[in-house]
């Protein structure tokens, strides 16, 4: 469940069922801003959005991704664009280095400083290869022509070799047929993910070396069930440290084997260690190569829900300390900083912070006010080299900011124009006192021309995940259903991250309870303090949201509309067929094991006949992570109780909705459905 999400701090939250203060005036705000508009569709689809963050090895410069979408072909297109990190202190201003009409991403400075390498998908190629740009100029050159997908790769400290982390190549049809089809043939306990479809033998990802100036390519390790991944050299450029998925072993699951082989093709792995599995993996060496710094999880049955924490391991005796500072603080995007610091990402009730740790001594120096959420950060090996991150805030749209003494100094301006001309919903954060005692916090964006003292319909959106946290950083959705007059209460049920292990972890094996607890305390809390209409209210949300969503509608009629994207009615009808397995295994147990939790786990379908609220239905027909089926069976159910509903699938779509085509009629069609029952 916990990467049943559709989106993904210091706390500043009020106290519990406090009054909220310093709400704006509508005549006021107005005022203020007479030239700006609420946000419309066309300005989400106009925002670009940044990503692929990585810094030159002296820290003056960095290349990011840049993805925007193009409405005419109706396709998202990438490109790469070169930033100086003194930009606003008389450097050079950022430069595109890539065609958007030449998608790439995964950008990498070799560590000489000479090349950038990328992927990229051109011309008759099956798969993206590396191409390399030198950073003197001229055009990109096509580096690989591999048969298999390349997931990543890295530089070798040398600059002359590249690491691959690849799958072996795809079984082609005869060449005298070549379009006939080909049986799928499966053999691993998991079988499934989105994107991908099917796993078979050939998705399995191995490493490989591939030598830049010869252009050859040497196995390094063998293909099994157990993928290869966060590789990295050691400094010296002799040894590669590599975590084997050991997800679903059943001697020691839901483990990282931390593993280390010499950089020499027929060479012999050495687990060094059985790591429990983080989301958000990566390996860190030592600069003199004896130890490795890395994130840990929690227990197998808490394995969904874990907040990775900071930990270090001895490459020789395979001994592993977390860093007793992180025990209970979710880390994620880790970053080598020289020195043996650690740059990582925070997440902290509601704040996404950018901070230095120290793993020796286990010191945290947090930076920024927290008013922007960090979303990717790079940073040179030099204490006096500033670091690159991109952030956003509740009313500001990404863009890449230099991260200096705890000061955010912007460098780019993609978003600047078409931000200045939205009048943006104020955020306030809120806390809510919960019916078994427990406190929830969330925050209440408020509607477009707010006056304070009037009563307005109100929208619970529910963020997906479970291990995810509504926080502030730029949020178009809650932004456009509040553009159309709606409060939008966004809520971090129990099961969100930001709030520490116990929180996180307090839902496993009880989906739809405490969470469900904490939303209607957060909903009761918006009538109480004169905000929402009792009379009009919503609640929608996207995979764990449109789970959720499904929970609440059949226990409680007050909400006059509901939306379920990528939702879950009955979770018999999604084993083996999503890509859950572990969590069905090591949380649940299968179906037969405990049939009595799996049939309290399926409430919203077997109990459909409670259902009153008029619900609306959506998901990407190629979606399995949570597929169709979950809103095909209660948009079924509704039909013969005859309650007012309506499913729609997008074709060819995974779990996130990619084609601007679809995402414009998904918001509309969202609104349109609230619009009906509550005005």
């Amino acid at each position: 469940m916990a990467t049943r999400t559709w989106r993904k701090g210091l706390g500043f939250g009020v106290a519990a069922g406090a009054l909220l203060t310093g709400l704006p005036l509508a005549a006021a705000e107005g005022a203020a801003a007479p030239a700006r508009h609420p946000i419309t569709i066309d300005d989400i689809q106009a925002m670009r959005s940044l990503s692929g963050l990585t810094c030159a090895p002296d820290g003056r410069q960095a290349v990011y991704v840049l993805n925007e979408a193009d409405t005419k072909a109706d396709k998202r297109r990438k490109a790469l664009w070169l930033v100086d990190l003194a930009v606003a202190k008389g450097g050079a201003a950022p430069l595109q280095l890539t065609s958007s009409e030449d998608s790439a991403s995964a950008p990498a400075f070799s560590p000489d400083g000479r090349t950038i390498a990328f992927l990229s998908k051109r011309g008759k190629d099956k798969q993206a290869q590396i191409w390399l740009l030198d950073r003197r100029g001229g055009e990109a050159q096509k580096l690989t022509d591999v048969k298999g997908s390349i997931a990543d790769f890295r530089w070798s400290p040398d600059s002359k070799t590249l690491l691959l982390t690849i799958t072996d190549p795809a079984i082609e049809p005869p060449k005298d047929d070549p379009e006939r089809p080909l049986p799928v043939v499966v053999d691993d306990m998991k079988f499934k993910e989105d994107g991908t479809g099917f796993l078979t033998a050939t998705d399995h990802a191995h490493l490989a070396q591939f030598d830049v100036a010869t252009k050859t390519e040497a196995r390094l390790t063998a293909s099994d069930s157990f993928d290869a991944g966060a590789a990295e050299w050691s400094p010296d450029g002799k040894t590669i440290a590599y975590l084997a998925n050991h997800a679903l072993d059943p001697v020691a699951p839901a483990t990282q084997w931390l593993t280390v082989v010499e950089a020499k093709a027929g060479s012999a792995p050495r687990v060094v260690a059985k790591l429990p599995s983080a989301s958000g993996q990566a390996l860190i060496w030592s600069a003199d190569g004896t130890k490795i710094t890395h994130l840990v999880g929690n227990e197998p049955k808490l394995n969904q829900y874990n907040q990775p924490h900071l930990a270090e391991t001895v490459v020789a005796s395979g001994q592993t300390r977390t860093v007793t500072s992180t025990a209970d603080t979710y880390v994620q995007r880790l970053v080598d900083l020289g020195g043996g610091r650690i740059g990582a990402v925070l997440a902290e009730d509601r704040h996404e912070i950018a901070a230095v740790i120290d793993p020796a001594s286990g010191a945290i120096q947090r930076l920024g006010d927290g008013k922007l959420a960090v979303a990717d950060q790079c940073g040179a090996k030099d204490p006096k080299a500033p670091r690159a991150v991109i952030a956003s805030g509740d009313d500001v749209m990404p863009e890449v900011y230099a991260l200096e003494g705890g000061a955010m100094r912007a460098l780019t301006s993609h978003n600047r124009t078409l931000n200045a001309g939205i009048a943006w919903s104020p955020v306030r954060d809120f806390a809510a006192k919960t019916s078994d005692g427990s406190e929830v916090h969330g925050l209440l964006t408020l509607p477009a021309g707010y006056v304070q003292g009037q009563r307005y319909p109100t929208v619970l959106w529910i963020h997906g995940g479970p291990t995810a946290q509504d926080s502030h950083e730029i949020d178009t959705i809650r932004q456009w259903i509040a553009a159309q007059g709606y409060a939008v209460l966004a809520v971090n049920y129990r099961g969100s991250s930001g709030r520490g292990d116990a929180y996180g972890t307090s839902i496993a094996a009880d989906w739809g309870n405490k969470e469900v607890i904490d939303l209607h305390a957060a909903t009761d809390w918006a009538v109480a303090q004169g905000i929402a209409d009792p009379a009009r209210l919503a609640v929608g949300g996207w995979s764990y949201g449109g789970i959720l969503t499904d929970f609440l509608i059949v226990r409680d009629n007050r909400f006059k509309a509901g939306f379920s994207g990528a939702g879950e009615g009955n979770i018999f009808a999604l084993f083996g067929v999503d890509q859950y397995v572990q969590q069905y295994s090591q949380e649940l147990g299968g179906p037969w094991q405990d049939t009595a939790l799996w049939l309290r786990l399926s409430e919203p379908l077997l109990h459909a006949d409670r259902i009153k609220t008029p619900t609306l239905f959506m998901g990407g027909i190629a979606d399995d992570n949570v597929p169709l089926i979950g809103g095909q069976q209660l948009y079924q159910a509704l039909k013969l109780t005859g309650v007012p509903t309506r499913l729609v699938g997008y074709p060819d779509e995974n779990h996130g909705i990619a084609r601007p085509s679809f995402q414009r009629d998904r918001l509309e069609r969202i609104v349109d459905w609230y619009k009906r029952y509550l005005k």
